[in-house]
């Protein structure tokens, strides 16, 4: 059912203007996304539908194997597809979207690293798959702080764990340089992609209308992860509740990543919706009254329809 909902979702995208999606954050790895979303607007906006749609399946398997939720259930895949679609600004098929997908490859073999004494390779596939992220949106290489903070968490980290994960970030780079030296591209482009543009700012100030009220919602759906969180530990298994303690991590380090990287969009807001996906289907399994839950449900499917036809009211 997750796919039809996607579509649903995202019909817009397959009518919308194809306007320039390019950021400065965007990385090596994104240069063909531009060319693709503005010259192929049916087939990049299938693709864009069906690359949630397979986030979404990704974000539920790490629900349900690692014990996230109370519960088994489809609402972090849901809560995902509502926040990735929310607004117009959101969707559409950029490096961070792409990136994205790598990063949840990441946080997979990060979650498998609970207790292993003999690392089999999760912690280099956790490391590695975060630098790919980053060579699509440079902002990913805040997940190897991410990275780190959960292997301290889920294991006792020794010298060579640090060696894992930052060959595999390496790794990806090294690649990169190495397959683009072969087929004879400037040296010079590789330094301009590779050079992540950081530095401490202020973003969305002045706020602008058009991102007041996603800053908002995207704000009060943070404070109410932070408000739950013993409830969301509660009567959890403890590698549950390790798994918890790294979505909150990566729930702040996300957001403030938004205050040292440069050419940060409204967009960039997205990297919250990962966290908050699977922190807050807790809180939807908590509202005992189906009708209500439902309400709220149609309510927010209305919150999107509209601010996707707003310029035709």
């Amino acid at each position: 059912m997750l796919f039809p909902y996607a579509l649903v979702l995202n019909h817009r995208v397959f009518f919308r203007d194809r306007e320039v999606v390019h950021t400065d954050s965007d990385g090596i790895f994104s240069s063909w996304i531009e060319p693709f979303w503005t010259q192929y607007p049916i087939w990049s906006s299938i693709f864009y539908v069906f690359l949630i749609f397979f986030q979404a399946i990704l974000i539920n398997r790490l629900s349900i194997v690692f014990r996230i939720g109370s519960e088994i259930n489809l609402f972090p895949g849901v809560l995902y597809l509502i926040f990735v679609s929310f607004f117009p600004e959101f969707q559409h098929l950029s490096a961070l979207s792409i990136g994205m997908l790598f990063f949840l490859f990441a946080l997979n073999a990060l979650f498998q690293t609970y207790k292993r004494h003999q690392d089999t390779g999760k912690l280099f596939n956790a490391g590695f798959w975060t630098g790919v992220a980053a060579l699509f949106y440079a902002p990913f290489i805040a997940g190897m702080l991410i990275v780190i903070i959960g292997a301290f968490i889920l294991k006792p980290v020794k010298g060579k764990d640090w060696l894992l994960m930052f060959n595999g970030l390496l790794v990806t780079y090294f690649l990169t340089f190495a397959i683009g030296y072969a087929v004879g591209m400037d040296a010079g482009i590789f330094l301009e992609h590779y050079a992540v543009p950081v530095h401490f700012h202020i973003p969305f100030v002045p706020i602008e209308a058009s991102s007041f009220v996603p800053l908002l919602i995207l704000s009060t759906a943070i404070l109410l992860a932070l408000a739950n969180y013993q409830f969301y530990l509660s009567k959890k298994p403890l590698r549950s509740k390790k798994n918890i303690d790294i979505l909150y991590w990566s729930l702040l380090v996300f957001a403030a990543s938004t205050l040292f990287f440069e050419g940060v969009e409204l967009q960039h807001m997205i990297l919250v919706a990962l966290p908050l996906s699977l922190l807050l289907q807790d809180s939807i399994v908590r509202i005992e009254n189906p009708l209500t839950a439902e309400i709220i449900h149609l309510f927010i499917i209305g919150g999107v329809f509209f601010f996707q036809y707003q310029n035709f009211l």
